[in-house]
């Protein structure tokens, strides 16, 4: 074969794989890309930042808690704390459940926008009114009437959504508090019996109030659906 024929034949064959390697390089890309996508569309979580921060925070400072009573020297205090921290594994447990159960109802349910869909449709009930004959006009008052008992139900659950997301932030602003109390009891070496009782009632008082939002969740059904 001729020299510049040959060169020719080196440079096509060149060029295909370079070709072929950037398609298969481009495949790998899109394919990832989509991967991502579609994890990012199907496991996003339907949590707002306002709940699911708060959660976060709170689960890491009860980890910061119990970490510090395992660093604190053996001794009277630490076996003490340890007394204090025992109802922080149930929390832990509580707060899993708890945030299993609120993923399941911000992910069936969008209320703000059912509101706004229920408020449109009793005015347009409303509408529809002036303009019925007797006949008619009680049908329309009747339905009117189950919409306005559904927007009340409705107005309900997301008062009590907003008083979950109330407690889950003073939750996780209380345990920051205890963490901080234990910090300085475990720096200073201070067997403060009334200090150390304080921190007992807040540990009881966040692990009360845990257990009185999932009882409602449950009432609802969907704390026992998502755990």
């Amino acid at each position: 074969m001729p020299i510049p024929l040959l060169f020719g034949a080196i440079f096509v064959v060149l060029i295909l794989a370079i070709l072929l390697a950037l398609a298969y390089v481009s495949v790998i890309v899109i394919y990832k890309l989509i991967a991502v996508m579609f994890k990012t569309v199907v496991g996003s979580s339907p949590l707002p930042h306002s709940v699911k921060g708060p959660l976060q925070e709170a689960r890491s400072y009860a980890e910061k808690i119990q970490a510090t009573v395992q660093r604190c020297p053996p001794g009277l205090m630490k076996d003490r704390l340890h007394l204090t921290i025992k109802p922080v594994n149930e929390w832990m447990s509580n707060l899993d459940r708890l945030e299993n159960a609120l993923h399941n109802l911000y992910g069936q349910r969008n209320l703000d926008r059912e509101l706004r869909r229920t408020g449109y449709e009793i005015e347009q009930l409303h509408r529809q009114l002036l303009t019925a004959d007797r006949e008619e006009a009680v049908s329309v008052r009747d339905l009117m009437k189950s919409k306005k008992q559904h927007r009340a139900v409705l107005k309900e659950l997301l008062l009590f959504q907003n008083q979950a997301e109330l407690k889950i932030r003073k939750i996780a602003s209380d345990l920051g508090t205890t963490h901080t109390e234990m910090l300085l009891i475990t720096a200073r070496g201070d067997f403060n019996p009334n200090r150390i009782q304080r921190l007992d009632e807040n540990l009881q008082e966040n692990l009360s109030s845990l257990r009185d939002i999932l009882s409602v969740m449950d009432d609802m059904g969907y704390s026992s659906a998502a755990s």
